[in-house]
């Protein structure tokens, strides 16, 4: 199975062992897509523990699966990444296409991260946008990037 945060890349050789915890993240861009596939795949506890220690004071485990069961992630694509510098705050720009309770919207947004105890972490986003998306045509290529047209994918 590739993997969902569409790197083009086995899940078992890209986000799995961040998931399963076998390995820490790199970066900033690497933590992301890691969160993004857990999402994807309803990873609630490790979206909860991969934001930073301020984060998990406005989040809970209860709402971040409330979320997840709600919502089918479609895809990703990274935008714009930035390195950390000295006085810096690293970021990783990102649109991302999914469903919730049968409305499909693009979320872009500009996440920030900051290294706690060695480990990359999640702090928010900014410039988050959340716009509603048409409905597919039954013909049109399905917004998950399968190649195939949406009725003989998503909309089933």
């Amino acid at each position: 199975m590739l993997c969902p945060c569409c790197s083009d890349t086995e899940y078992k050789k890209c986000c799995e062992p961040l998931i399963l915890k076998k390995i820490n993240a790199e970066s900033p861009e690497q933590l992301m897509r890691s969160r993004y596939t857990a999402y994807a795949l309803k990873h609630n506890e490790y979206i909860y523990e991969t934001y930073s220690n301020a984060s998990k004071k406005l989040q809970s485990l209860k709402d971040i699966a409330i979320w997840a069961k709600q919502t089918d992630w479609l895809n990703l694509r990274i935008l714009n990444t930035s390195e950390y510098e000295h006085n810096s705050t690293p970021t990783v720009t990102f649109e991302a296409l999914y469903n919730n309770n049968g409305i499909f919207y693009k979320m872009s947004e500009k996440s920030a991260f900051i290294k706690e105890n060695g480990f990359w972490r999640y702090v928010d986003g900014s410039q988050v946008n959340f716009n509603e998306l048409a409905m597919p045509k039954r013909n049109d290529e399905c917004f998950c990037l399968s190649g195939k047209k949406y009725k003989k994918c998503c909309a089933r």
